[in-house]
């Protein structure tokens, strides 16, 4: 998911051995329907290269837009050559994400690093067990036990980033990873070829502020975002892996049917919450439609790389560039 890895930092998530759980977690995992020895992962082997190209004219010119998929497969050896041919031609590439600009010096960055922090944990520095009802509790320490045993430091974050803590190591080590690698490939060779990469521009007027708002989200919305993510981590986390395999394969049917999930945006609606939150999430989308619609107006070959999901939601980006009487062509 674009929106949380530009409000919030990267969590690395390690690839850990699954661990005996304790009596009290054992019984979570087996009341949750979950075998703590098998984790299944992705299976896809040898070169692929991704759903072709979506291309969107305007007269002799046309926007060329590479989705890609979060998460995907880690193994993943891709390689495109239609996407070759485009850079070939291309005069501009325009990146999935936007570059952020707040306009903050070295000693707001230090304040701002300290506000982050504080903001990690919850009031008055409870951890996890004592902010959350007990049953919910107990499904997110089963899972946690299951897929990342020895992480203890999501026991002292607020629920929405413990959450999202442990979606990334569920995803780590089912064999998938939230890493655009193929993003930063397309990017590379752009430059390699001297194609002009052009990047969306956001700009934040009030960094403090935001963070500020993240930190009045009510608990009652990050514990919807929690709910809404261990149900998926406990029921379809199979469904992460058979849409990057889809992906892979280049199958945009399947991809169409799971578009957009319900956890993503029940969390989306828990950050929304704050207005100045809401707004740069529209800012992020609007500055990236601007600016390939603007290279495709002024150049013949434009080449753009965004995420499936957005790309394909109802009201998304093919529905924006529609009504705007683009021509589009599937792949």
């Amino acid at each position: 998911m674009l929106w949380m890895t530009a409000l919030l930092p990267a969590v690395r998530a390690q690839a850990l051995p699954a661990q005996e759980a304790p009596p009290g977690v054992a019984r979570s995992l087996e009341e949750a329907g979950i075998e703590a020895e098998t984790i299944e992962e992705v299976l896809v082997s040898g070169e692929r290269s991704g759903p072709g190209l979506w291309k969107v004219r305007k007269g002799e010119h046309t926007l060329y837009l590479l989705a890609t998929i979060a998460p995907a497969p880690k193994k993943l050896q891709w390689r495109s050559r239609e996407v070759e041919a485009v850079l070939d031609r291309a005069q501009v590439f325009v990146p999935a994400r936007p570059e952020v600009d707040a306009d903050i010096g070295p000693i707001k960055a230090v304040q701002l690093y300290l506000q982050f922090r504080k903001l990690r944990g919850n009031a008055e520095g409870e951890r996890l067990e004592t902010v959350l009802p007990p049953p919910l509790f107990s499904r997110f320490e089963a899972l946690r036990t299951k897929y990342a045993p020895r992480d203890r430091s999501m026991l002292e974050r607020r629920p929405l980033l413990a959450v999202l803590e442990l979606q990334r190591a569920a995803i780590d080590r089912s064999g998938l990873s939230f890493s655009n690698a193929v993003a930063r490939s397309v990017e590379k060779s752009a430059r390699q070829r001297k194609v002009k990469v052009l990047r969306a521009e956001v700009r934040v007027e009030d960094a403090r502020g935001t963070l500020a708002e993240i930190g009045q989200i009510p608990l009652s919305a990050e514990i919807a975002c929690m709910e809404a993510v261990l149900g998926r981590l406990e029921a379809d986390l199979a469904q992460s892996r058979q849409r990057a395999e889809a992906w892979a394969v280049g199958d945009t049917g399947a991809l169409r049917t799971g578009a957009a999930t319900q956890a993503a945006g029940t969390c989306l609606d828990s950050l929304s919450n704050s207005a100045r939150v809401a707004s740069l999430l529209r800012d992020f989308e609007t500055a990236w439609l601007g600016t390939v619609t603007r290279s495709l107006e002024r150049n013949p070959v434009t080449l753009a790389v965004t995420d499936i999901d957005g790309l394909l939601r109802p009201g998304g980006i093919l529905a924006k560039l529609r009504a705007r009487g683009y021509e589009i062509d599937e792949p």
